[in-house]
């Protein structure tokens, strides 16, 4: 179906919500319509699509964004317990970086991925490439050269107008650390390529943040998220997984003896690469 515009200037893109009509549909400015209904008066016209040499990069295309805005959906229903959905308002708050580390497990290849690989959120809307830094200070990896986040950068973070610090930043630092346990669970347990059912370390690192959102408080710190964990690790598997665990954090100075000072502000925290004795 042609729909022409009925009023001048540029075609836009239609809309509707009956799934039925399964007819495809284009639109055309009103001057093309004027023409082709002019033309149609002397002789028959036959239309075509003609395919598009290029297609502007728009975030709707973009599988790591789209499931990264998903992601808001799970942390903020799941911090707090289901009924309480107002969690992640203090200025410690992470909830960036889950929605990145959701959108980095759900779009990587793992039957090809090394923990060293550069991964940028938001590269497609940038023209970059799967490995460009993307919308973020640096790329996600466990390169400290590439990627350089611990947890004293938060108190970094660019403030807005109103002197709230930049969330984005925050959480891209939390989701540094995630992505470092993810790949020192893998080392112990391997990578399985079956994101939705299998048994590998990065299935392992899924469940474990997962599971760490439900057991955190209310508006959590990073302390918070690494000790939910933790916890989520000894409920579910005996704590096997502590060791990779604490190293990983601990890398990124959220070790042992690290404070997090008062989850509402974002430069109280003293980090610490230390890890338990006896792990």
């Amino acid at each position: 179906a042609i729909v022409i515009n009925n009023v001048a200037g540029a075609p836009f893109a239609m809309s509707g919500t009956d799934n039925t009509i399964v007819i495809p549909a284009v639109m055309i400015s009103l001057s093309d319509g004027d023409a082709l209904k002019a033309a149609m008066i002397e002789e028959s016209v036959n239309a075509s699509l003609d395919a598009v040499d290029a297609i502007t990069p728009d975030g709707d295309f973009d599988s790591g964004i789209i499931t990264h805005e998903y992601g808001h959906g799970i942390s903020t229903r799941l911090t707090g317990g289901p009924a309480n959905s107002n969690c992640l308002n203090n200025r410690e708050q992470m909830g960036e970086g889950w929605s990145d580390f959701f959108g980095l497990m759900l779009t990587t290849d793992w039957q090809t991925a090394a923990s060293t690989d550069p991964r940028g959120i938001g590269t497609y809307v940038l023209g970059q490439s799967t490995e460009g830094t993307g919308i973020r200070t640096y790329p996600y990896t466990i390169d400290t050269m590439v990627n350089p986040f611990t947890y004293a950068d938060i108190s970094n973070a660019p403030l807005n107008s109103s002197g709230v610090p930049s969330v984005h930043y925050i959480g891209s630092v939390w989701c540094t650390m995630l992505w470092e346990m993810t790949w020192s669970i893998i080392a112990m347990e391997g990578v399985d390529p079956d994101m939705y059912d299998g048994d590998g370390g990065n299935n392992i690192a899924m469940q474990l943040v997962i599971d760490g959102l439900k057991l955190q408080p209310c508006s959590p710190g990073f302390v918070d998220g690494r000790n939910a964990i933790l916890l989520a690790d000894e409920l579910n598997y005996g704590g096997i997984h502590k060791c990779a665990i604490w190293n990983a954090f601990a890398r990124r100075g959220l070790g042992v003896n690290a404070s997090q000072g008062s989850s509402n502000v974002h430069n109280d925290g003293v980090e610490s690469y230390a890890i338990p004795s006896g792990v």
